[in-house]
């Protein structure tokens, strides 16, 4: 008579003996590490793509911030122009200060 523990199937020996306790925990040994493996493979594999994608969204922000601080200093520019000819000029703040 085979022992047949639950997830493992029986399986005899070539003549037709019963697998001994120890072997049947080795194969469900296995198993289970076959399992941790496919897992891991898994998560290692969603790690790569949410890396790709931060590098992605990284490079958005980047491209992001660069085109707001272009667009930024576009304005800013002469609008610091036309307060540094304001405040080196004294005739023109008299002209206008009346």
């Amino acid at each position: 008579m085979a022992h047949a523990m639950s997830g493992t199937p029986s399986r005899g020996s070539p003549s037709g003996t019963p697998l001994s306790p120890t072997r049947i925990s080795r194969l469900q040994e296995k198993e289970e590490l076959r399992h941790l493996n496919d897992r891991l493979a898994v998560y290692i594999e969603r790690v790569r793509q949410l890396e790709l994608e931060n590098d992605r969204l990284l490079f958005k922000v980047s491209e992001k911030e660069e085109v707001t601080t272009r667009e930024v200093r576009e304005c800013l520019h002469p609008c610091l122009s036309c307060k540094n000819i304001w405040e080196e000029s004294p005739t023109l703040i008299t002209l206008c200060s009346f």
